[in-house]
């Protein structure tokens, strides 16, 4: 090798490390640490999903934004423990804030949520486990960035304040979406519509002692697309059951999260369920139909403790509850990742079953099935029912819609089997949602009309038809859509 050839390269090395050391240097500057901790790094999902890296779609976080700008902007003065103190309780209120709006949750459910999330495995998930991972990652990194106060107070702060503020209004352009204008709290002041009212439900429930049947379906929301919602409730459209029951379905406005529908159907309130059995004045449906003469039965694949359901079930009159360690015991099969629990499309002979105990009572029964599985996270490749949702997203163009779909059908064939079997038939029953799906995808949850969930009445064709009852002060009567009253001949 010639000697220029020799001499070169040290100096060529030399020149890379400067080049290297000048980078990390320029990273290394106040004006980049101010801009990473408080702004780059907090919002780093927010940039991701703007930026369509990663399909998730947030709620608008503007004031988180604002704050925690303002929070890197105070940690050039104040000691470093106190702007600890203060990301993290910015960051609480984002998480509450951001949870609040995704799944319909107001405060109080939300704080009750928390305590009883110890009986949720988030680890099980794989979305869940990133994002508690890329939560604690960006805490850490955004922390450090803002702990040199003295290389701070040289940094560019109107550049930080522009910036945020023009992330802000990006970010609430960007997120903006009428699917977070249904929570909990946005409801106390509507007017309250149940499918249980609209369909005619409530009304016809223990009229003439048939046997009554609610299913509340997790996040059975209202699909844009008529074929699909087609799809999902084909089992009710089976000539064997169209031939002893009327079908008619339709939708309504739902506000709030499970419990919320939980009190919407059951008890004609938007109240939260902790303030109404404090002041239960027994005008819940178990309670009228127990008034009735009615043996009540309760079932949920989940924890009874969960939302403490075990302790306010019977408090509106149920007689019996079944929850997931009995009805496991009898199913031997688990389904489910973050809420495991019993599966839903094995309960139709547990259903029927207790429906045939408590009829040696010589009662009528009311059986309402608050069901599990369609939970986010939905756990891929339990359904029974198979939409070929790994190729495309199958029938419905999105993976996650259609596993969803895949669980919804089954539940529908459950509710087939139970109104067809000698043990529960004939009887009123209503399927309704509880809440549209909270997915954290926006083209998801875009599949999806906002604010609305389906509902599916079947009436024993014996039986005196009861009219469909008008939703006044509401944006469309339940009726309105083409398949709402649609009836199975």
């Amino acid at each position: 090798m010639p000697p220029s050839s020799i001499a070169a390269n040290p100096r060529r090395a030399a020149q890379g490390r400067e080049k290297w050391a000048t980078f990390f240097g320029t990273l290394d500057s106040p004006n980049v640490r101010l801009l990473a901790g408080g702004l780059l790094i907090p919002n780093l999902i927010s940039l991701a999903t703007m930026a369509s890296l990663v399909d998730i779609g947030l709620p608008p976080r503007t004031i988180a934004i604002a704050l925690y700008a303002s929070i890197a902007i105070l940690a050039r003065r104040i000691p470093f423990m106190l702007t600890v103190a203060l990301f993290l309780a910015v960051l609480t209120f984002d998480i509450v804030q951001t949870l609040s709006l995704m799944f319909g949750i107001g405060l109080s459910d939300l704080m009750a949520a928390v305590d009883h999330a110890r009986r949720i495995n988030f680890f099980a998930s794989p979305l869940y486990f990133a994002l508690i991972v890329t939560l604690v990652m960006t805490t850490g990194l955004s922390l450090a960035c803002l702990r040199p106060r003295a290389m701070l107070m040289n940094a560019n702060i109107p550049v930080l304040f522009f910036l945020a503020q023009a992330f802000g209004v990006m970010d609430y352009v960007s997120n903006a979406s009428p699917h977070y204008h249904f929570g909990s709290t946005m409801g106390r002041n509507e007017p309250i519509q149940s499918a249980a009212e609209v369909s005619g439900f409530r009304q016809a429930a223990g009229a003439d002692g048939n046997n009554v049947v609610l299913v509340i379906v997790e996040s059975l929301g209202y699909l844009k697309d008529q074929n699909a919602r087609t799809r999902i409730a084909e089992p009710l459209y089976d000539q064997s059951l169209t031939r002893d029951y009327t079908i008619t379905s339709g939708k309504t406005v739902y506000f709030g999260s499970t419990t919320s529908g939980e009190m919407r159907e059951l008890c004609n309130t938007r109240t939260f369920y902790t303030e109404y059995v404090q002041n239960d004045t027994n005008t819940c449906l178990p309670d009228l139909l127990a008034a009735r003469g009615y043996s009540n039965i309760a079932v949920h694949g989940f924890a009874g403790g969960m939302f403490e359901r075990e302790q306010w079930y019977p408090t509106i009159g149920f007689d019996q509850e079944l929850f997931r360690d009995e009805l496991v015991k009898t199913t031997r099969r688990v389904c489910g990742s973050a809420f495991a629990g019993a599966c839903d499309a094995d309960l139709a002979p547990v259903i029927s079953a207790a429906s045939r105990e408590a009829g040696k009572q010589g009662k009528p029964r009311f059986i309402y099935w608050l069901t599990l599985n369609t939970h986010i996270p939905v756990a891929p490749g339990q359904a029974l029912t198979d939409f070929h949702c790994e190729t495309d997203g199958g029938f419905f163009g999105r993976p996650k819609v259609c596993r969803m779909a895949e669980l919804w059908h089954d539940v529908f064939a459950v509710v087939a089997k139970i109104a067809r079997d000698p043990a529960v038939a004939p009887a009123d029953i209503l399927v309704v949602g509880d809440h549209a799906p909270p997915f954290w995808s926006r083209h998801d949850r875009a599949q999806f009309e906002p604010g609305q969930v389906a509902w599916y009445r079947l009436q024993p064709r014996r039986a005196s038809p009861l009219p469909m009852r008008d939703a006044r002060n509401q944006q469309r009567a339940s009726t309105d859509d083409a398949d709402s009253s649609r009836s199975a001949q």
